[in-house]
């Protein structure tokens, strides 16, 4: 089991919900975290970007990946086939961040969007 930063996870997620229309439902997120994490390991997909920052709120600093249980020969021969989209993911996101704040959460909520319509049934990622 995870142990989830809940406060600050609601306190981000509440902002979320004033800020963005569609919002992102990060508590529906950590709850179901690790079945989403295993399943995008074995897909070879990256999690949208606010994901990989919500992974690191837990309340002993460990991020939540590191917590749930996949073989780590793959997880590793994984991670490395994937750093180049990570680096293109985080090279978008300073650039959407960089023209303002509407870009960066239609940054963060295109990513989300585009992963809910690759895995629909985690459509409760998204609030409408």
């Amino acid at each position: 089991m995870i142990d989830w930063d809940l406060y600050e996870i609601e306190k981000i997620d509440r902002h979320f919900r004033q800020m963005l229309h569609p919002s992102v439902n990060l508590l529906f997120f950590c709850r179901n975290f690790e079945q989403i994490y295993p399943m995008t390991i074995s897909d070879e997909v990256l999690l949208p970007d606010i994901f990989n920052d919500i992974t690191y709120y837990t309340i002993n600093g460990v991020n939540a990946r590191y917590k749930v249980l996949v073989s780590t020969k793959d997880n590793e021969d994984i991670a490395e086939k994937l750093l180049p989209e990570r680096m293109k993911q985080r090279a978008r996101r300073q650039e959407a961040h960089n023209k303002g704040l509407d870009e960066y959460y239609e940054f963060m909520m295109n990513e989300v969007i585009e992963f809910v319509e690759k895995y629909p049934f985690w459509k409760q990622l998204i609030r409408g």
